[in-house]
């Protein structure tokens, strides 16, 4: 009978895990105002972010950046707080990076300004206010190997320039899912910024 019961009770457990891989965590605010061939068309609302920049390949530079950041929303930071986690963790390459420099942002809760958000004790940890931006995106499932995003990468911004939209800055990997997640559950973006008459271009101020 026990037997049994452990048996039942670890059949349950991959049911658990794909429960919890759909529990979506907050995002940032946007509005999705076109849907073109091959991508969709956000206006993001300005929102906070928790940044380190890494010196690593493609691969790594998550791994580079996780410690500092969750070590700063799990306390610490100057006012010993914890901070809920958001969506997506972005990572985007640096100008005078070759693919081999990267930024690596943590989504801060948007309920918190900038005045509230505490500061960092890790000196590799900066705030930023991220404007208003108009985003190309670009969904895809999967794992979240180099091969795969590069090719939606490259999906995007021909899409985009096949629209007549300029691109502004380097596209950006958007990751939504813990890593213990599957690959067919996990949501993955290719995200650019792209010229909006309506507002200042960010990547030009």
């Amino acid at each position: 009978m026990k037997r049994n019961t452990l048996i039942a009770l670890a059949a349950l457990i991959p049911l658990l895990m794909i429960s919890i891989a759909l529990i979506s965590l907050p995002e940032p605010d946007y509005e999705v105002v076109a849907r073109d061939a091959g991508f969709e068309l956000r206006r993001y609302a300005p929102f906070n972010v928790a940044q380190v920049e890494v010196e690593a390949d493609f691969a790594t530079a998550s791994a580079g950046a996780f410690e500092p950041l969750v070590d700063y929303i799990q306390g610490g930071n100057r006012g010993g707080r914890n901070l809920p986690m958001m969506a997506p963790v972005n990572q985007q390459p640096l100008p005078e990076g070759a693919d081999h420099a990267w930024l690596v942002q943590f989504v801060m809760p948007k309920e918190y300004p900038m005045s509230y958000l505490p500061a960092p004790v890790d000196e590799r940890v900066s705030l930023q206010r991220l404007p208003a931006r108009l985003m190309a995106a670009k969904r895809y499932r999967g794992g979240w190997g180099e091969d795969r995003y590069r090719e939606r990468e490259a999906d995007l911004l021909a899409a985009v320039t096949d629209s007549g939209r300029s691109i502004i800055g380097a596209p950006i990997f958007a990751r939504y899912n813990a890593p213990f997640v599957p690959g067919f559950l996990r949501r993955n973006e290719v995200l650019v910024e792209v010229a909006d008459p309506d507002l200042p271009a960010s990547g030009q101020e």
